[in-house]
């Protein structure tokens, strides 16, 4: 259940409990004392009740397994599911990238047969039906009303500039998104090129909800970015002059500057697959380019606010049943701030692909550009505990109250976690959110691996072992997610380890790697690495 929370001060004033003057966009108190201050919960914050327990079985009963179907105890409990888990909890204004962070206060001020209600509707009975192993939940007609409409929506040209409009669009692109990546196939980029024809309207209403036009605008070039990025091509030409002017900065937050500079990242790697495609090595110029570039990543990572920095634990603070590379294990406050890291970690390893294949790098440079490399491809390893814990089985209802399932980060007692409940909350995003969270990063890994720049396979570069480990973390990942594995045709079973006998893995981690590829075109227009 939803109810609207208070308005208060300051998050970190709110935990010293003290007096807060709520000065923007930093409080005085903090200011005084050389604290970092946490910024403030919208006036359309939101809390949620726990309820998990109206997605059990009617009986109470737990049940786990492919052959369990969840059923709800009452009536469309699709859509509180999806936004207590995916837009409720493990998000916050401070790393905002424009989506989920207003779906909620613009969704409840929507009418029920509104394009963007039977949107969401869409995405939430898809997504509670996989949570359930069940997809007699699933309800496609939704789909086609929210299509049909949308259309006749934005048949009318007042409804273009509206944030509800836009949000209706990208939340029916999430929707292709999922269903591609079940289906192993391409997804399909007609909402996404719909959401980039509204981006000159968007934000010309006036708000109902405050800064609700800014947001889905800067979703939609966090998008086109990242997906020009997996495309290996250009920006379109409407989103590169927006990008290269203010928009990125009217929201003032880490997310948004990396994407400025991610914009530089997709345009260099479309010049670089250009000379590819013509069998010439990157000139000088090239790599000077991605050197700059990386400088300013490299400042990036600089300017972040320190909470956002990961926390490293080593052995004997983990969990022995929490699988973990090197012993190590890295937290962060939530999913969406070690998303955008590993973010950055990616578009760092596209620039030392670039400058590994460069006709003008030295010797000594090469060495570097490897150790750099290395750097960041352990730095993502060391995020998979963070985001899985210990969980080996495909996700289902009862895994939120499940005492078995051990997260790295769940004990910790963290300014930015808070309180017991706010622990509890903590969990939960990490259960829902971790998987989906480090798909994309690890696809993307495999795949750049699959690739050979300059004569050379990226993956010789890495540690003995490490690549056979980040595969296994890949097949976590779609078991948890019931993606279908090429190997067993389905997602339902429960995660076996890869082979040890070196001819079977090598024919296994071939699958893998077709597996990546294949779920990174259907998550093509998602956000993130």
């Amino acid at each position: 259940m939803v109810n609207h929370g208070r308005s208060n001060g300051c998050t970190t004033c709110k935990q010293r409990r003290v007096k807060c003057d709520q000065a923007r966009p930093k409080c005085q108190a903090c200011q005084r004392l050389g604290l970092h201050c946490g910024g403030y919960k919208t006036k359309y914050a939101l809390k949620f009740r726990d309820q998990t327990h109206k997605f059990f079985t009617n009986s109470g009963v737990k049940e786990r397994g492919p052959v369990s179907v969840m059923r709800p105890a009452e009536p469309d409990t699709a859509v509180p599911f999806f936004l207590q888990h995916y837009a409720g909890i493990g998000r916050s204004m401070g790393s905002a990238r424009g989506f989920f962070e207003v779906l909620i206060p613009v969704y409840y001020s929507q009418p029920q047969d509104s394009a963007l209600s039977l949107a969401v509707s869409a995405v939430a009975s898809k997504i509670l039906a996989l949570w359930r192993h069940d997809t007699r939940g699933f309800r496609p007609e939704t789909y086609t009303q929210a299509v049909k409409c949308l259309r006749r929506t934005i048949a009318d040209r007042n409804e273009w500039g509206k944030p509800e409009t836009a949000l209706a669009v990208l939340a029916l692109q999430l929707y292709e998104n999922v269903a591609a990546i079940y289906d192993l196939r391409t997804a399909t980029r007609v909402h996404h090129d719909g959401a980039m024809s509204l981006l000159p309207f968007v934000g010309s209403h006036s708000d109902h909800v405050t800064g609700a036009s800014v947001y889905p605008r800067r979703f939609i070039l966090h998008t086109e970015i990242s997906s020009a990025m997996r495309q290996e091509r250009p920006l379109q030409s409407m989103a590169y002059s927006w990008a290269g002017g203010h928009d990125l900065n009217l929201i003032d937050n880490p997310s948004s500057a990396l994407d400025a500079i991610g914009a530089s990242v997709a345009e260099l790697q479309a010049s670089y697959m250009q000379l590819a495609t013509q069998y010439a090595l990157p000139t000088g110029r090239v790599a000077a380019e991605a050197k700059r570039i990386d400088e300013q990543l490299l400042a990036w990572a600089q300017s972040v606010p320190d909470h956002w920095y990961p926390l490293r634990l080593v052995s004997q603070d983990i969990d022995p049943s929490i699988p973990t590379y090197q012993s190590v294990c890295e937290i962060y406050p939530h999913c969406q701030i070690a998303n955008i890291w590993n973010l950055w970690r990616i578009q760092r390893l596209l620039l030392v692909k670039i400058s590994l294949s460069s006709a003008s790098t030295s010797s000594r440079e090469q060495l570097e550009y490897k150790h750099t490399l290395q750097e960041l491809v352990d730095s993502v390893c060391y995020s998979v505990p963070f985001y899985l814990g210990n969980r080996t089985r495909p996700s289902s209802i009862p895994d939120f109250t499940d005492p078995a399932i051990l997260l790295p980060s769940e004990h910790l007692t963290r300014p930015d976690i808070g309180r017991k409940s706010e622990g509890d909350e903590h969990k939960r995003h990490i259960i829902a959110q971790g998987p989906w969270h480090l798909m994309s990063p690890l696809s993307r890994l495999l795949t750049l691996f699959s690739e050979e720049h300059g004569g050379t396979q990226i993956a010789a570069f890495l540690r003995p072992g490490q690549y056979e480990w980040i595969c296994e973390q890949f097949l976590r990942v779609t078991t948890l997610l019931h993606i279908p594995q090429a190997d067993t045709g389905d997602g339902m079973g429960g995660y076996t380890p890869l082979a040890s006998n070196s001819s079977s893995r090598g024919c296994v981690n071939s699958r893998v790697d077709q597996l990546a590829k294949r779920v990174r075109r259907g998550a093509v227009f998602m956000s993130g690495p």
